[in-house]
């Protein structure tokens, strides 16, 4: 049986991760930010019994050196996904030296503690489209050149600097994987995605007459973060570490999440939305990020299963039904119909 270990396993991208590998025949351990008492009520909503009791749950933080070796002591793992840290790139100018600690130098502590205790591991570090900052190219691909403009991009950037020395100096197998926006029913309701599909369902349901939004011209490249947790895994099977891009490699524009997300509901978006001026902070801070995944495809065999369609119509159907927790995080969900 394969040992994994997980940072950031209460997350949208831990959850699936971690539900996917127990159906895989894994031993999952997972690396909780807060004290499993507080964290508990929210794993029972999204693990069914049986998967709850078999992952072994531990507490640290990423600040913590100490508390990683005893994770990585007490795990043995076979393969390392590294998905904790600061997650919010408009979020990480107000805590610049917070995002440095959290992704950066928990990163490098994370890299260290497995080469002193596991050196044969795997490990995934989970970049972002961030480091390709106001990008060069388009789509990007994993040669394009990275000039980073967040905090938070020049933090992953450095911490995926730090893995590719790793990788050279002290041959470990690290992984490094540019994950471009990815979305689930799973999402908080400070994301757009799911406020959006929140107030679609009130509106579809008579409790709302309109919907405010900011800059419907913003472009993403979106993907299903099931498909995404399914590439990291594919990732770690490969026979050699790289880098990778995943993404769709496809540009969208908030507007196009917007009306296919009230065409999901049998509504026209434009008797609903209010579009609101935005202030500097609220900003997107770049457009024309879009990834090119060839390599991912070709050298993992990565397929997504979730055209843009297919998820925004899940998203919005998740709301529209009031699907518990449980079902939202059922990593094996079928597509519907495709549009």
């Amino acid at each position: 049986m394969k040992r994994t270990a997980i940072t950031g396993i209460g997350g949208q991208d831990g959850t699936y991760l971690a539900r996917g590998l127990l159906k895989r025949g894994y031993e999952v351990h997972g690396l909780l930010q807060f004290p499993f008492d507080r964290e508990e009520p929210t794993l029972r909503r999204r693990y069914p019994p049986d998967e709850f009791n078999a992952v072994r749950w531990s507490t640290g933080s990423l600040e913590d050196p100490f508390s990683l070796v005893r994770f990585l002591k007490s795990s043995k793992p076979d393969e390392i996904y590294h998905l904790a840290g600061l997650t919010d790139s408009r979020q990480s100018f107000l805590v610049p030296e917070e995002s440095v600690l959290s992704i950066t130098l928990g990163t490098l502590r994370l890299l260290e503690a497995a080469r002193e205790f596991c050196p044969d591991a795997k490990i995934f570090l989970a970049s972002s489209a961030e480091v390709f900052g106001v990008p060069v190219e388009t789509p990007q691909s994993e040669t394009t050149l990275m000039k980073p403009v967040t905090p938070y991009g020049i933090a992953k950037l450095a911490a995926d600097q730090f893995g590719r020395l790793h990788r050279e100096k002290y041959s470990q197998f690290v992984t490094i994987g540019h994950l471009y926006n990815h979305e689930s029913p799973l999402r908080p309701p400070n994301y757009l995605s799911r406020r959006l599909c929140l107030g679609v369902a009130a509106i579809k349901r008579g409790e709302s007459k309109d919907l405010q939004l900011g800059d419907l011209t913003a472009e993403r490249d979106w993907s299903d973060a099931r498909d995404i947790v399914n590439a990291m895994w594919l990732s770690l099977q490969a026979s050699r570490p790289g880098d990778f891009v995943f993404a769709s490699g496809k540009q969208k524009k908030v507007e196009d999440f917007v009306a296919t997300a009230f065409r999901a509901a049998g509504l026209d978006w434009q008797q609903f939305v209010k579009e609101s001026n935005r202030t500097n902070n609220q900003q997107q801070v770049t457009n024309g990020l879009c990834g090119n995944a060839r390599k991912a495809e070709a050298e993992l065999g990565w397929k997504r299963a979730w055209d843009f369609g297919t998820m925004v119509t899940d998203l919005v159907q998740a709301e529209l039904e009031n699907r518990s927790e449980l079902e939202r995080a059922n990593p094996a969900a079928v597509p519907g119909t495709r549009e």
